[in-house]
């Protein structure tokens, strides 16, 4: 099954309209025409299928017949991600944290952080086309942040932070019932500093070893991912 995905203001009572790369790929890649059966999520939780009414390579109308609405996941899984250079690999982090199931990505400038401009606009796009390839129904939010303490400043203290650590525990914490937020934590290639982890420890993060050999940043996230952030968005259906 193919999702393409609109923004709430292109839904319009029981009308979605797709423009740009979506329309182009429903009538142009897909050659999907008049009368054929198309599905969409909004980002914030709802999934429609419907019936394309016009289709061509600037915009394709959809007259929705059914539609499913989903709770947020709980707990909220969110992966601060140290900046990595290389742009391939930064985004292949992103992507598959996405598919993994994480509901934010908080990109952070690490004091082992190499200067570079980070393309918000690629970033944004792998998350989609993540959220898309993954069936997914809520569009992971994205944010670029300056450092890590500037990061932590704004989590609130009932969120529980797990951090990548070589010297951690080999056993995953235990996740509390009530716990409405979990933030992973994963350096830059140069690793975290000591004074990032000094931050951390002000804030009772624990500390996870991820294996006995030491990872690539975006190894690292994965794993994260992989471990935290299978909480299905699918499991609250209303």
């Amino acid at each position: 099954m193919n999702q393409f995905y609109a923004s709430p203001d292109q839904i319009n009572g029981n009308r979605i309209e797709l423009t740009g790369q979506e329309a182009s790929h429903v009538s142009k890649v897909l050659h999907k025409g008049t009368g054929e059966k198309i599905v969409v999520t909004d980002g914030i939780g709802s999934r429609y299928t419907g019936i394309i009414k016009k289709s061509d390579k600037r915009s394709v109308t959809i007259e929705t017949e059914d539609k499913e609405t989903f709770d947020r996941p709980n707990p909220e899984i969110a992966l601060a991600l140290g900046l990595i250079k290389k742009r391939d690999r930064l985004e292949f982090a992103v992507e598959k944290a996405v598919e993994l199931g994480v509901s934010e990505i908080l990109l952070f400038r690490g004091d082992h952080s190499e200067k570079f401009n980070v393309r918000s606009d690629r970033v944004e796009a792998t998350v989609q086309s993540a959220m898309k390839q993954s069936l997914r129904v809520f569009l992971p939010a994205i944010m670029i942040v300056n450092s890590l303490p500037d990061l932590l400043s704004g989590e609130d203290h009932s969120t529980q932070i797990i951090h990548a650590d070589q010297y951690g525990s080999d056993d995953s914490p235990v996740i509390s019932k009530e716990m409405q937020r979990l933030l992973l934590v994963v350096g830059p290639e140069g690793g975290l500093s000591e004074n990032e982890k000094a931050k951390l420890a002000d804030r009772d993060a624990y500390r996870l070893k991820l294996g006995e050999y030491r990872l690539r940043a975006e190894t690292a996230a994965m794993v994260m991912a992989s471990r935290f952030g299978h909480q299905s968005e699918f499991r609250n259906e209303i």
